[in-house]
């Protein structure tokens, strides 16, 4: 399986890096099967439409989500670079992130469809914007772990890799979608599909523990809460590659909050059951499969900002098929598009991030370049709103525009970072014999 991802001189590197891939691949693909059951682009739009009938509450998904995931990140950033060794701190925060979702799954069973809709609605915004949270507060231990513990040429093909094998599995995961969301009544259907996904990040969770972290990381001197925000603003002044690599990221995150309309849009213009949710996930999945297949190499050989230029490209495609399909077949582009945006982007978007900034200062520039961007996922809310009054096409003409300035800015404004900066700092038992 290494092999295959990475190449046949893999053998020859040493077994601690080859049994840390392994894990970290068992880790996505099972991972990505869980989300798959829950999937922020096809399941939850169509049950926040079943539980409230609103646009403006399905809009609200992915505003909760990035913001939730994206702005308390710069909370623990400064705590994370304190730390030697981050596998304890990572594993403690990787099992909270993962509670939410059980509760939510009681959710489903036991409150919705007993109680208002309302209610119903306000708790499950409640414990998803937690599971955002938890995601967050996980988030700069794991990928400062991860950077750590992967040399900068398998980066990319390991992040294709568990992309690619979560889309493998993830066909088999839609294809559980389309049956039980087509035979088991609402909402005991979502209430399935939520332990199915909890099941699947259990088994995640056991293959973090397989991780072996041998030597400490570079660490900084504590610095008073005060005088580490004060510092954030003087990042984003004098890095001029790192913010305007935030420019055109603020854009193409603002044009992806279409993707949360595709769905909802596609089921009511072509008058489809819930059941076509297992289908457009099972399209996504094959995507993705096929685009990690590749995507990974890509960055890997030729740098992370052509990916992210491609990523904007599918974005605005997308959106323009959404627009114009005739069809519920042709319609389902959009969600090639819309995968093949997911795969590039989880990719490549922090791995660039590692590359603009010295390894002590990791965990800081992602927080940073997350929290930075939260606020445009607004755009999310005013999409909601704008469907509602004046329809979905206006929201993906508008996302459209704001890809195709993405992908300009990234081209002609971003200088690529590979072989500019030191060398980032890995385990240097991984260039032992």
């Amino acid at each position: 399986m290494l092999r295959w991802f990475f190449g046949a001189g893999v053998r020859e590197e040493p077994k601690i890096l080859r049994q840390n891939l392994s894990a970290n691949m068992v880790d996505g693909a099972m991972y990505s099967l869980g989300m798959c059951f829950v999937s922020l682009q096809t399941v939850l739009p169509v049950l926040v439409h079943r539980i409230s009938g609103s646009s403006l509450a399905v809009g609200l998904i992915p505003v909760l989500w990035t913001a939730g995931f994206n702005f308390p990140q710069i909370f623990i950033a400064n705590h994370v670079e304190r730390f030697a060794f981050k596998r304890t701190l990572f594993l403690r925060t990787a099992f909270f992130q993962r509670v939410p979702w059980f509760l939510l799954s009681l959710l489903l069973f036991f409150v919705v469809g007993r109680t208002e809709s309302l209610t119903g609605l306000l708790l499950f915004f409640i414990l998803f914007t937690l599971a955002a949270i938890a995601g967050s507060l996980c988030f700069p231990v794991w990928f400062d772990l991860i950077a750590k513990l992967t040399p900068v040429h398998f980066r990319g093909r390991l992040f294709g890799a568990r992309n690619l094998l979560g889309g493998v599995l993830g066909v088999l995961g839609g294809w559980i979608v389309k049956v039980v969301l087509g035979r088991l009544d609402f909402p005991t259907s979502y209430g399935v599909l939520f332990v199915l996904a909890v099941l699947c990040m259990a088994v995640s969770y056991w293959s973090l523990t397989l991780l072996r972290e041998e030597f400490p990381s570079i660490t900084r001197q504590p610095v008073p809460a005060a005088e580490y925000y004060r510092k954030l603003p003087k990042i984003l002044k004098r890095h001029r590659n790192f913010r305007n690599f935030l420019i055109s990221d603020a854009l193409l995150i603002a044009a992806t909050m279409a993707g949360a309309f595709y769905a909802v849009h596609a089921l009511q213009k072509f008058s489809l059951s819930e059941s076509y949710a297992g289908i457009f996930t099972i399209v996504i999945m094959c995507s993705m499969i096929v685009g990690n297949a590749l995507f990974g190499f890509m960055a890997d050989h030729f740098g992370h900002k052509m990916n992210l230029v491609l990523a904007a490209v599918f974005t605005a495609i997308a959106c323009l098929v959404a627009l114009c399909a005739p069809g519920p077949y042709l319609y389902l582009a959009s969600f090639v598009g819309l995968a093949f945006q997911i795969g590039l982007s989880g990719i490549s978007r922090l791995s660039i991030v590692a590359e603009l900034c010295e390894e002590a200062e990791r965990p800081t520039y992602v927080a940073l370049a997350n929290m930075v961007t939260s606020p445009v996922v607004l755009f999310g809310v005013v999409a909601g709103g704008i469907a509602s009054a004046y329809g979905y096409e206006v929201v993906f003409a508008i996302a459209a525009l704001l890809a195709i300035t993405s992908a300009l800015w990234m081209a002609f404004k971003v200088d690529e970072p590979r072989g500019r900066g030191s060398r980032p700092f890995v385990q240097p038992v991984q260039y032992e014999s």
